[in-house]
C-alpha cells in the first residue's frame, strides 16, 4: 500500500511539473529569441533594437500612470465600500453586495460597447483617464476588504469608539492595518491584470500619447515591412513583461502568503 502512495504521489509530482513546463515553455522561448544568436552566443543586440523601435518610455509612463493609478483608486473604493459592507447595517446592504459579486462574474468586456459610447460623448477617447475609468470600481477589491475586515474583532472596534474614533478613524487606525495582506493579494490581482490588458486600451487609443506597453508591442509587431522578426518582438515582449517577472521572483512568499490569508488557500 505504501509502494502504490508512493508512485501516486511521484506520478503527481511528474504531471505537475510537466504542466509547470508547458505553461513556461513560452517565456523560455521568448528570453532564448531575445538573448541567443543563430550561432548560440549571448547577445544585448536585438533588447537595444527593440528599445529603439518603439518609444518605450512613453508607453511605460502611460503603464505605470493606468496601473499605479487603478491600483490606489480601487483600493481606496474597495477599502471605503467593504468597511461599510461588512461593519454597518442598513438598508439594501444585501442587494449593493450582490452587485459588487455581479461585477466579479460578469466580464467588463461584456459593456464594451456602452462604455466606448460613453468615453466618446465625455471626449475621453485617447487618454489615459478613458482607459481607466471603466475599472475605476472593482468588485474583488471590494470582497477582498469585505472578507479582511469581518476578521477583525469587535472588541478592537468598540475599544476604539470608547476612546473616541469616528467611523473614519476606525478604518484608518484599526481596519486598514489588519488589511494589508488582502490589499497585497489585491495588489497582484490588480498590477498583473492591468500590465497586460490589451482590448480595452487598444480600442480606445489612436496615438503614442495614451498608449502602455502591451498595445506598443502590437503596434511594434505589425510595423516590420519584412514580415515578422521574431527576435525584435521576443525582445520587446521582454520589454514588456521583465518588470511583473522580476517582482514575483523577489515577493513570490510574500504573495503566496497574501493570497492564503485572504482567500483561505
Amino acid at each position: 500500500m505504501a509502494v502504490v502512495q508512493r508512485l501516486r504521489g511521484q506520478g503527481t509530482r511528474i504531471v505537475i511539473f510537466l504542466i509547470a513546463l508547458l505553461w513556461v515553455a513560452p517565456t523560455l522561448w521568448t528570453f532564448y529569441e531575445t538573448f541567443v544568436t543563430r550561432g548560440l552566443h549571448f547577445t544585448w543586440a536585438n533588447l537595444s533594437t527593440a528599445w529603439q523601435s518603439a518609444p518605450f518610455p512613453e508607453f511605460g509612463l502611460n503603464t505605470l500612470i493606468i496601473v499605479f493609478g487603478l491600483f490606489l483608486v480601487q483600493s481606496l473604493f474597495g477599502a471605503v465600500c467593504g468597511f461599510v459592507l461588512a461593519k454597518q447595517r442598513f438598508f439594501l446592504r444585501t442587494v449593493f453586495f450582490v452587485i459588487f459579486l455581479l461585477q466579479v462574474v460578469i466580464p467588463i468586456y461584456a459593456l464594451i460597447v456602452p462604455d466606448y459610447q460613453l468615453l466618446r460623448s465625455f471626449h475621453l477617447l485617447n487618454s489615459r483617464t478613458g482607459i481607466m475609468l471603466p475599472y475605476a470600481t472593482s468588485g474583488i477589491a471590494v470582497l477582498a476588504f469585505y472578507q479582511a475586515f469581518r476578521g477583525v474583532p469587535l472588541e478592537v472596534e468598540e475599544a476604539g469608539r470608547l476612546d473616541g474614533c469616528s467611523p473614519a478613524q476606525l478604518l484608518r487606525h484599526i481596519y486598514l492595518p489588519s488589511a494589508f495582506p488582502a490589499m497585497a493579494a489585491f495588489a497582484v490581482v490588480s498590477v498583473s491584470y492591468h500590465w497586460t490588458d490589451f482590448l480595452w486600451p487598444l480600442i480606445v487609443t489612436s496615438t503614442n500619447h495614451a498608449r502602455p506597453l502591451v498595445v506598443g508591442l502590437a503596434m511594434l509587431s505589425q510595423a516590420s515591412e519584412s514580415g515578422a522578426q521574431w527576435s525584435l518582438i521576443a525582445a520587446a515582449t521582454v520589454i514588456v513583461t521583465l518588470p511583473i517577472l522580476v517582482i514575483f521572483a523577489l515577493f513570490s512568499r510574500r504573495i503566496v502568503q497574501a493570497f492564503s490569508t485572504t482567500f483561505h488557500i
